[in-house]
C-alpha cells in the first residue's frame, strides 16, 4: 500500500495571525512517514511564510537524526525542504507537475485562501480530474442565516479569495472537493488539547517548536492544529 501523495497550501507566517498554522505544519511532519509530501506552498511569502516553514523543517531535521527517523520510513529533511515552492509561479508549475507525475491521485490540502490554487486551476484546468481537494474553511458567523455556508461563502471564510470563483466555474463541477468547514472546532474543544500540548511539547525538537511558536500568544498555548483534520482524514478516512 502506497502512502497518499499530498500537496499543501498554507498561510503559515511569523508572529502574525494564528499560530495554528505553524503547529499544523509540525503535525503534518509527524505523519511524514504515512504521507508522501509532494509540495508545500506558503502563500504569505512577505510575512515570513518560508522562514516559518524552514524553522519547522529544521526541527524535523534534528528529530530525524536524534530518533533515527530514517528507519521508520520518514523522508530525508533535504527532500522535505525541496518540496517548498519559491513563489507563486513556481507553486503553480509544481502543482501541475505533481498532478500529472503519477497515476495515483494528488491530495491537495488547502489551509488558507485559495487564490494561488485558483490561478493554478485556471492555468491548467486539465489537472482538475487528477486531484482530490480538501479545504478547511469558514470563520465568522453573523447569525442563524449563516449556519450553513451554502453555494457561496458570503460570511467571512478563510478560503476567501479564489473559493467562489472555482465553485462557480463549470469546468470544475466534477472536481473531487471536500469542504470540511468547522471541523477545526473538534481539534480545539474540551481540555484535552491543552493536556496534549504539554505532553507533546516534550517530544523532541518538533515538540519544543510547538511551544516556541505560541510564546507570544498565551491564548493559543494548546494543541491548536485546526488545519489538520485534512491530514487525519488521509491517515484514516473513517
Amino acid at each position: 500500500k502506497s502512502n497518499p501523495r499530498v500537496f499543501v497550501f498554507t498561510d503559515i507566517n511569523i508572529d502574525q495571525g494564528d499560530p495554528d498554522d505553524r503547529q499544523s505544519l509540525v503535525h503534518l511532519l509527524w505523519y511524514a512517514n504515512e504521507l508522501e509530501i509532494a509540495g508545500i506552498v506558503t502563500d504569505r511569502w512577505n510575512a515570513g511564510g518560508p522562514e516559518a516553514s524552514l524553522m519547522a523543517i529544521d526541527s524535523y531535521a534534528r528529530d530525524f537524526t536524534t530518533y533515527n527517523f530514517k528507519v521508520k520510513g520518514y523522508p530525508n529533511p533535504e527532500r522535505v525542504k525541496k518540496s517548498l515552492a519559491t513563489d507563486q509561479q513556481d507553486a503553480i508549475e509544481r502543482l501541475r507537475e505533481a498532478a500529472i507525475k503519477d497515476d495515483r491521485p494528488l491530495w491537495v490540502l488547502i489551509w488558507g485562501n485559495m487564490q494561488i490554487f485558483k490561478q493554478a486551476l485556471f492555468t491548467y484546468p486539465e489537472i482538475s480530474d487528477r486531484i482530490r481537494v480538501i479545504t478547511i474553511g469558514t470563520g465568522v458567523r453573523y447569525g442563524p442565516e449563516d449556519e450553513v455556508a451554502g453555494e457561496d461563502c458570503n460570511a467571512i471564510n478563510w478560503n476567501g479569495p479564489g473559493r467562489n470563483e472555482i465553485f462557480r466555474d463549470d469546468r470544475f463541477k466534477e472536481m473531487w472537493w471536500l469542504e470540511i468547514n468547522w471541523t477545526y472546532n473538534g481539534m480545539f474543544s474540551g481540555n484535552e488539547p491543552k493536556a496534549m500540548y504539554h505532553k507533546l511539547s516534550k517530544y523532541g525538537a518538533m515538540g519544543e517548536h510547538l511551544q516556541f511558536v505560541t510564546k507570544n500568544q498565551p491564548w493559543a498555548q494548546y494543541f491548536r492544529v485546526g488545519d489538520t483534520p485534512s491530514v487525519l482524514y488521509l491517515i484514516d478516512p473513517g
